[in-house]
């Protein structure tokens, strides 16, 4: 009778453990595998280094890329690249009352690429595998090519409750214009985005970020790298986290600073103004004119807040700072062209030397037009006139170089021309400097 007992004891607490599983089911049973949110992020070197990025509902336990210079991938002769970095990726609560996924992060770095290369690729994580993609790496010899420029998207979505704002649709359309051009012009090769990608880099604006950035590939799958440049609204931990540059990012959020080398004559600089623009990064700043700007003929530079802001209090410590570390160097080395976001308008200035308009000087451009409203700018600034542009319209710039000239337009949401000019490359000896 005891035995029974004892065995009708056990039979019960076996059966309520196993109800109390049935009632809490694990996340890989109540959450189905999904592979999303591609990208590719070029640094340094993009004619033989790409990092391809993208998020998983799953963290899984084997995360990789398969890659090939051949459209079918087929998956037992092609490359397969184990990732760099994967992780959880931080949600506050009002992330999760907004009621976005959890997700999870994976960075692969892609290194001895072929220069002027088709790369296809799919990101795998488990068995669970993206469609086929692809991207074009950089050329290592000269010839003509574009990039696209624009900073300030921010916002984005169609659902009545999109992270607490009311939703707009700027932001895709502009996105669908970015895959027209590229589609239309083969030589855009990069996209240089300056900076403030959301409201805030917090998940519940990252995700829908990342869900209209897929508008931007194309018909084919080709997907634009993009230039990744920090702006005042990404200073949230989600940043690091999905926008892993290899080396250049860090926890102490200080990177973001750094050369790309797009053809063997032609860089952009990307700069950030969201850590001090003195110190290690002014002194970075000299060390690559110093040391790059004879070898290239274009020199071009990006960055979130504006020298010259065309809506903003001129006198704002973090422009005058701009103005004060930046731009003596800008001019002592004759960069070809700035690049500027924040302000949400559309700019160009009169070209600019020692504080003064001047035909020999360097024209800045921007200010944000990539889906955040607009603002209205002040064109009265003594750094605007005849030749300028300064008005309220959503927009981004094509920057497309040649030898010895570039053109510069800005294209409106309708890819409507608002306005376009021309600049000469400027030769550059060290030897000319004034000491």
């Amino acid at each position: 009778m005891k035995i029974q007992s004892k065995f009708i004891l056990v039979f019960c607490c076996l059966l309520s453990l196993y109800s109390c599983k049935k009632e809490k089911p694990s996340q890989s049973d109540d959450i189905k595998l999904q592979v999303m949110h591609p990208r590719v992020i070029w640094t340094e070197k993009p004619s033989e280094h790409a990092i391809i990025s993208w998020t998983s509902t799953l963290l899984g336990k084997d995360n990789y890329v398969l890659y090939d210079t051949v459209a079918n991938l087929n998956n037992d002769s092609a490359f397969k690249l184990n990732s760099s970095k994967d992780g959880k990726i931080f949600m506050r609560k009002m992330d999760y009352d907004e009621g976005v996924p959890e997700a999870f992060y994976h960075h692969a770095e892609l290194n001895n690429l072929k220069p002027s290369t088709t790369y296809y690729f799919k990101n795998c994580t488990d068995n669970s595998c993206s469609e086929i993609y692809n991207f074009i790496t950089a050329p290592d010899k000269e010839q003509p090519y574009a990039f696209i420029s624009g900073g300030d998207s921010r916002l984005g979505g169609e659902k009545p409750r999109f992270a607490g704002r009311t939703p707009l649709v700027e932001r895709k359309k502009i996105n669908k214009m970015i895959a027209k051009m590229t589609e239309e012009d083969a030589s855009i090769m990069a996209f240089a985005h300056g900076g403030d990608y959301c409201t805030t880099a917090d998940w519940r604006h990252l995700y829908y970020w990342f869900e209209d950035h897929a508008l931007t590939i194309t018909k084919d799958n080709r997907i634009l790298p993009l230039i990744i440049t920090r702006g005042n609204h990404e200073h949230e931990i989600g940043f690091l986290e999905n926008f892993w540059l290899g080396e250049i990012s860090n926890e102490y959020s200080d990177g973001y600073f750094f050369m790309t080398q797009i053809t063997p004559s032609s860089a952009l600089i990307t700069l950030n103004t969201e850590t001090s623009m003195a110190g290690d990064q002014l002194e970075f700043l000299e060390e690559v004119l110093e040391g790059h700007r004879a070898k290239n003929n274009w020199m071009f530079v990006q960055y979130h807040k504006p020298a010259y802001p065309a809506v903003k209090d001129y006198d704002s410590e973090d422009f005058y700072h701009v103005r004060k570390y930046w731009v003596p160097l800008f001019e002592k080395y004759k960069i070809s062209l700035a690049l500027e976001s924040d302000g949400h308008a559309l700019k160009k200035t009169m070209p600019i030397l020692n504080g003064k308009v001047d035909k020999n000087g360097i024209i800045y451009v921007g200010e944000g037009g990539l889906g955040v409203p607009q603002r209205d700018p002040d064109p009265s600034r003594w750094y605007f006139g005849k030749e300028s542009i300064v008005e309220s319209k959503h927009h981004l710039w094509k920057v497309s170089v040649y030898d010895s000239i570039a053109n510069v337009t800005a294209f409106g949401i309708e890819q409507d021309t608002l306005h376009t000019f021309n600049i000469h490359a400027k030769p550059f000896l060290v030897e000319s400097i004034d000491n």
